[in-house]
């Protein structure tokens, strides 16, 4: 008969690994949050603006949150917001807007309409330099947050 071993402190170890894994894993979920709100404000400010619509919808939303999945077009409202993002629970955090014409503000518009009137609009970008302006920012917050050390006990 083998004779059977137990290496003392393994529980503990254990125990200790799935306490650790929680309190980055909310760490992680918060950072996120806040650089997101942090990407939307800014988005707000640099956002053009001729009545206020487009501003008005920008917004922050998360997987998993119980946010509406937001409508868009002309029925929109500003308070819809922008559709939850699918993931791991509030481990995806998506700033945005739900109007239609969002797109061509942040791009520009070069053709013709339905209607035969020719557009060749510039594009006013607000949402993509908010999020760069953040990106080092929320890298290095991460890092930080995987480097800290937690106090188990």
């Amino acid at each position: 008969m083998a004779e059977e071993r137990v290496i003392q402190g393994i529980p503990e170890a254990i125990a200790n690994l799935k306490k650790w894994q929680i309190i980055k894993v909310q760490a992680v979920k918060d950072r996120l949050k806040k650089q997101a709100f942090k990407v939307e404000l800014l988005a707000k400010q640099m956002c053009p603006v001729k009545t206020g619509r487009l501003r008005a919808s920008i917004s922050t939303n998360w997987s998993g949150s119980d946010m509406g999945e937001g409508k868009i077009g002309a029925q929109a409202k500003s308070g819809d917001g922008i559709k939850r993002p699918d993931g791991p629970p509030e481990l995806v955090c998506v700033v945005g807007t739900n109007v239609k014409y969002a797109r061509r503000i942040e791009h520009g518009f070069f053709g013709e309409d339905k209607a035969g009137r020719t557009y060749a609009q510039e594009g006013r970008p607000y949402l993509f330099p908010a999020y760069f302006s953040y990106e080092g920012e929320t890298i290095m917050a991460l890092a930080t947050i995987m480097k800290e050390d937690v106090k188990l006990g």
